[in-house]
Parts: C-alpha cells; sequence; structure tokens
C-alpha cells in the first residue's frame, strides 16, 4: 500500500516529532507516554527557572542557587530558539511517498534518500494527536513518521499484514 504523506507545512506535526526525537527513550519505555509540544515545554521551563532566579536574587544566603538557575535559563533560551529555528527548517521539507508492504514501511522523500524499516525492527507503531511514530527496536534504524491523516491507511496496511500487535493509540 503506497499513499502519501502531507507534512509539509504542518507545524503541529513537527512539534510532535520533534518532542517524540528529543524524548525517544521514554517512548521506548513507556509507549503510552502523551506528547506535548517542545516549543511549550522550554517556555514552561524558561519562565520556571526565571522565577527561581529572580526570588533566589534576593535572598542572600541563595546566591549560588541564582547563578546555577540562570544558568540553566540561558540554556533553556539558547535550546528554544534552536527549536524554533529547526522548526522553521523541518517545514520547508516536501511531503513524502510511504509504502507499506510485506516487508515493512519505507519512506521515500522525493528527490531525496528514502528509510525503511523491515517488520522484525520495528519495536512500536504509536498513533499520537497529529503523527504517527513508526520506532525501530535499536539505534541502527532511523524511526518513521507519517501525519495522522494517514491514520485509516496505516491502520488497513498493519490490518492486511497481521502486524496490529504493534500499534498503540495515543491519540485518545
Amino acid at each position: 500500500m503506497t499513499f502519501n504523506n502531507y507534512e509539509k507545512e504542518n507545524k503541529k506535526y513537527y512539534e510532535e516529532i520533534m518532542y517524540i526525537s528529543s524524548n525517544y527513550y521514554i517512548f521506548k519505555k513507556r509507549p503510552k507516554t502523551k506528547t506535548h509540544s517542545l516549543v511549550k515545554v522550554f517556555l514552561l521551563y524558561i519562565i520556571l527557572f526565571s522565577l527561581i532566579f529572580l526570588s533566589c536574587l534576593f535572598i542572600p544566603n541563595l546566591y549560588i542557587l541564582s547563578v546555577i538557575a540562570f544558568i540553566i535559563l540561558i540554556i533553556y533560551i539558547y535550546l528554544l530558539v534552536e527549536t524554533k529555528y529547526k522548526l522553521r527548517e523541518f517545514m520547508k521539507h516536501n511531503n513524502s511517498i510511504i509504502t507499506i508492504d510485506e516487508t515493512g514501511i519505507e519512506n521515500k522523500e522525493e528527490n531525496e534518500t528514502s528509510s525503511k524499516l523491515y517488520w522484525d525492527a520495528i519495536e512500536y507503531i504509536i498513533i499520537n494527536k497529529y503523527s504517527i511514530s513508526i520506532l525501530p527496536k535499536n539505534f541502527a534504524h532511523f524511526a518513521i513518521y507519517i501525519e495522522i491523516n494517514a491514520k485509516n491507511n496505516v491502520y488497513k496496511a498493519l490490518k492486511k499484514f497481521n502486524k496490529l500487535d504493534l500499534l498503540i493509540d495515543n491519540s485518545i
């Protein structure tokens, strides 16, 4: 089964897959983990460490804690800027073509490289709110991400190839 993956300029999709990619270990251990926007998570940490920094700044005994909070605040500001830049660059990518057959799942980008995960290399197929994540068993393979509009196509293909046991639905 072959279908188009319409991810170009889909901000929520890219925010979600960036969160999954940055928390890959958590999703491998607990695939039922809910996803969030990585930008919103960094903004929350920036606010938290700003408050810690400002509150500890005026207490003489907590200057060291204030310095530590300031350093962590700078790190999260940098991570937020880097994430915004990566998000803008990801949104320029072209749509891709997904092929699901008896050997596995393949993601082909127009005039670029393709990646394929064979069925025995796939640990989980997680359906989230805006994306479908195909996570490999080990780090020798790349994860494949599919836009949520292809949910019915993915479900039909998994049913056809008897791979529904890999599926975890977090979209509810």
